[in-house]
């Protein structure tokens, strides 16, 4: 698979995701942000990142294992996308 780069060596944990996601991201919204018809998030990546980017703007401080664990309880709740990262 050429133009594919590998996910993390861990194993992202998604109840501990849906843990962090609830106690750190649903102050700011809640999860209707993800079934919105225009949503920005497209693929598993921009869903990292974006998950990236809303630990920065909350100051929430998560982990890199954090981010994919919140990551993962996002995208096997609601957006089911292939979990590969694009080089």
């Amino acid at each position: 698979m050429s133009g594919l780069t590998a996910l993390p060596a861990f194993a992202a944990d998604v109840e501990k995701g849906k843990k962090l996601y609830t106690e750190r991201c649903g102050g700011c919204h809640d999860t209707k942000v993800h079934t919105r018809p225009n949503r920005i998030v497209h693929t598993y990546e921009d869903l990292v990142n974006r998950v990236r980017f809303c630990d920065n703007a909350a100051k929430a401080n998560l982990s890199e294992e954090e981010i994919y664990d919140v990551s993962d309880y996002l995208n096997d709740t609601f957006y089911k996308f292939l979990k590969v990262k694009n080089d």
